[in-house]
């Protein structure tokens, strides 16, 4: 009788067929491995029960915020990480055989490092060729025997795949800063929410004693410092590893940081801040080896930092991994590992990896000509996410052109086959399905017990190869799964969906270990908040600033709509037309339309605004404004709430239509515009009631105030200053976009007069809608900005704030009002045009004085460099 199928076994395998292969779940009888109890547990909830779990799943991923740059839809924005509510299991004993082997293949990917980077015995003796070095793109001389204050790999990572006999075998390292660590540990946190007790039931190892060591171990390169600081260096929010890195520095309690972050000065890295510079004393470096460093590297990046080269040498700064480790990942370094492992420590692989020819060799060439559609080919040299060339799939001229490529440069390619790879059980559709398994494990280098003494003692100038190193293997890992093999040879965000990775003992285990601290550790009260990198303040100013302005734009669009769609008759009316030229002005509709003459050679405003606010070639139109405010929350992901975060990037998900297979309505676009409004009004909620009264909220509160009076003064000028009559119907028109009625009728009723209409959108203090009141705000926290000694003879800009404060809060409200024999309102548009001037020199004034304005450094080498930022996956 089948296992899987009899009237005792999981009624959820029905119709389970692995493919011919390994399969983590069951054995080739098809009954259930050792460590698979979880599926047991799961046919008791059935498939109603199992589909509830997928779905509060996916509701925890989206809530958590984590996701990864995609192009999708030839659309490059982010794209939600896909989580299983399935994970993959494997017996202790079984993950223990592969552990030996990843801590054999650690200490060796060290040892090779070292010697490549230093003596170079392993090129002396013909081991490695030397032209995988002295030819290696990614090789600088600037790394030789660059000192480290620890191991040059601190972490590492290892892909590995399970043939169909059960072994596993190792398709590629990691050595640089390899990626996924944060997406494994959300995997396991969300996990953790999905099935708190199963995890404990299933002896499921914990992941927070890794994350532990981690941090012990950064903490100890700097044995000096009781407390130092420690930050993670990521490159530009647009990298796919931005979000992750976000994520690490909050589970970690580490400063997130870009280059521009970074400064070298009087022999220290130091963070650039609003109250000054602060010294970094571990830096965590998610970019590059070239792009470390622009003087001495690659004169281009933007990503490093002018110096640290030369405080690494100095022993000024810690630096992990080690630059230079770069060099050990390359692909052609792979087939040579087991000669190099049997020449420095005379052992065999535990761990095989899988068949791997480099074409600078003469035979391997001829070879991987010979069976050309068997192998898949990668450069030799760069690790980048970009998909290995198969022969077999190319047609006939584009399998000829790479040939000829192949002969002319051959040291710039490896050969492999085609890894094999097991299946688990994923739901899907409402059943378990056979999908193929990447598993991307994760080590921890750290130093020997007993070394921290002499480390100290040296002052830090020991020898670090004369230091014992442990290896520790974290007990899960970054699994993904597809239903297609393929996908996973090439990248850990290819694939279908991640899995978290369980490994089941036999024995409980610990459940009380935790990153937090212990209550019997003193606390230091703090009310910082002068510690604000430049860069997250200017993130934030212009973050405020793109919400205001969407929210005021979406005003604007519904409120045009609306009386569009009170009454057809109406959509010809002066007071309509006025809005709609202020939305051409605004840049929401092409700007024939805010020429009356022009507009009867146009689509009629009712077709072509609905249009417009799902159009993606307005540039400055209200899709492309929602979808930079989503790219620009992610800059500030590590310094704002999970609540914050989702809601913003949410709102642009509202105005996701395709124009090539919907017409939008009037009705479904006023909808989604109230969508837009509630989010944005949702974030300025959140920015009242939760961020507490630093630096940042005050950034963001500037950007908010200075926006909105612009919006104001803009809006007021196009609207009023030349009255329409009757101008009942555009004063009302104009207290609904600016959210302003409800209080004009607790005033006046509904008596509409434009003395009283501008007194409640210019003057009023009390009004948070109003310019004044805006103005007021600024000033209320602009002065409490930090001032240095050089800044006190020129404050931000005091004089200029006091200036348009006077001019809105002095003015004559009836003159502001009346209108002058050429029919316009003067007074009012002399106001606006000021303002209008005005306040962007103010913005430029904070801008100037505290936001970050960066260029290319300067450049010392000629050497020229490609971009490796999207390397390293």
């Amino acid at each position: 009788m089948d296992p899987l199928t009899s009237s005792n076994a999981p009624f959820i395998f029905e119709g389970y067929a692995p493919a011919s292969g390994y399969d983590e779940i069951c054995h080739p009888d098809r009954s259930l491995r050792k460590g698979a109890g979880l599926f047991e547990r799961l046919n008791e909830l059935g498939a109603e029960g199992i589909d509830h779990l997928s779905q509060e799943t996916d509701r925890l991923v989206r809530m958590s915020g984590a996701n990864f740059r995609v192009l999708e839809n030839h659309l490059d924005r982010p794209r939600p990480w896909e989580l299983a509510a399935t994970p993959l299991t494997l017996a202790a004993d079984q993950w223990e055989t592969i552990e030996k082997g990843l801590i054999q293949r650690t200490r060796l990917l060290e040892a090779v490092a070292n010697d490549l980077l230093g003596p170079q015995n392993l090129i002396r003796h013909r081991i490695v060729p030397a032209e995988l070095l002295f030819g290696n793109p990614v090789y600088s001389r600037s790394y030789h025997q660059l000192p480290s204050s620890g191991p040059r790999l601190t972490l590492t990572a290892t892909d590995l795949a399970r043939n169909s006999k059960g072994q596993w075998m190792v398709t590629a390292d990691r050595t640089r800063a390899p990626s996924g660590l944060g997406y494994a540990l959300e995997n396991r946190v969300i996990m953790a929410r999905i099935y708190p007790e199963w995890i404990r039931q299933e002896n499921v190892t914990r992941l927070a004693p890794f994350f532990i060591a981690l941090q012990r171990h950064l903490k100890s390169l700097v044995p000096d410092q009781p407390n130092p600081r420690i930050a993670i260096l990521t490159p530009e929010q647009h990298s796919y590893r931005y979000v992750e890195d976000a994520y690490l520095a909050k589970y970690l309690n580490y400063t997130l940081v870009q280059g521009v972050d970074l400064a070298v000065r009087d022999g220290r890295l130091n963070l650039k801040t609003l109250g000054g510079l602060v010294p970094i004393d571990v830096l965590c470096r998610h970019i590059s080896d070239l792009q470390c460093d622009p003087l001495e590297l690659n004169p281009a990046s933007m990503q490093g930092v002018t110096g640290l080269m030369t405080l690494i040498r100095q022993k000024r700064v810690a630096v992990t991994n080690s630059i230079g480790s770069e060099i050990v990942q390359m692909p052609a370094l792979m087939p040579f590992l087991p000669s190099v492992s049997r020449f420095l420590f005379g052992e065999d692989l535990l761990l095989p990896s899988l068949p791997t020819y480099w074409c600078g060799q003469q035979s391997e060439l001829k070879y991987a000509l010979d069976h050309i559609d068997e192998l898949v080919f990668r450069h030799a040299f760069n690790v980048t996410g970009d998909r290995p060339v198969d022969p077999s799939s190319l047609s006939v001229q584009e399998r000829q052109k790479f040939i000829d490529l192949l002969k002319e440069k051959p040291m710039n390619f490896v050969a492999a086959r085609r890894p094999q790879r097991s299946t688990t059980a994923v739901w899907h559709d409402g059943q378990m399905r056979p999908w193929h398994v990447a598993v991307r494990a994760f080590q921890l280098q750290t130093f020997a017990e007993g070394t921290k003494e002499s480390r100290a003692s040296s002052n830090g100038s020991t020898n670090k190869t004369a230091l014992a190193t442990d290896v520790l293997v974290m007990p899960g890992a970054l699994t993904r799964v597809s239903p297609d093999a393929s996908p996973l040879d090439y990248s850990p965000v290819s694939g279908r969906l991640g899995l978290d990775t369980w490994i089941v003992n036999d024995q409980p285990v610990d459940t009380q270990v935790t990153l937090l601290a212990s209550d019997d550790q003193p606390i230091v009260l703090k009310r910082s908040g002068a510690e604000l990198p430049s860069r997250v303040a200017e993130s934030f100013f212009w973050l405020a600033r793109g919400a205001e302005r969407t929210e005021m734009i979406a005003r604007l669009i519904r409120a045009t709509l609306t009386g569009i769609s009170s009454d057809s008759a109406q959509s010809d009316s002066e007071h309509l037309n006025r809005m709609v030229a202020a939305l051409a002005v605004m840049g929401q509709i092409p700007p024939d339309y805010a020429v009356a003459d022009f507009r009867f050679n146009l689509p009629p405003i009712e077709k072509a605004l609905p249009h417009s606010v799902f159009d993606t070639a307005q540039p400055y139109g209200i899709r492309n404004s929602v979808r930079d405010l989503a790219a620009r929350v992610v800059s500030v992901n590590d310094r704002i709430s999970v609540e914050t975060y989702r809601i913003l990037t949410s709102i642009a998900d509202h105005l996701e239509i395709d124009l090539s297979d919907t017409d939008p309505d009037l009705a479904t676009v006023i909808e989604r515009l109230d969508r837009v409004i509630i989010g944005l009004l949702a974030f300025s909620g959140l920015i009242h009631e939760v961020v507490t009264r630093t630096h940042g909220w005050r950034f963001l509160e500037m950007g908010r105030r200075i926006e909105r009076a612009y919006q104001m003064a803009e809006l007021v000028q196009e609207t009023l200053v030349k009255p329409i009559h009757p101008e009942r119907l555009m004063l009302e028109t104009i207290l609904h976009a600016t959210d302003s009625i409800m209080t004009y009728r607790s005033r006046y009723l509904m008596q509409l007069d434009p003395v009283a209409v501008l007194d409640l959108l210019v003057c009023d203090t009390t009004n948070p809608r109003s310019i004044a009141f805006q103005i007021d705000a600024i000033d209320a926290v602009i002065h409490q900005l930090p001032i240095t000694e050089a800044d006190a003879s020129s404050p931000v800009d005091g004089g200029l704030l006091k200036e348009i404060r006077n001019r809105v809060i002095g003015i004559d409200l009836r003159s502001l009002a009346s209108v002058s024999n050429d029919s316009r309102r003067n007074v009012l548009r002399s106001l606006t045009t000021y303002l209008l001037a005005t306040l962007p020199k103010l913005s430029d004034a904070i801008s100037a004085r505290y936001l970050v304005h960066s260029g290319h450094t300067q450049e010392l080498t000629g050497r020229e460099f490609s971009d490796s930022s999207l390397d390293d996956h």
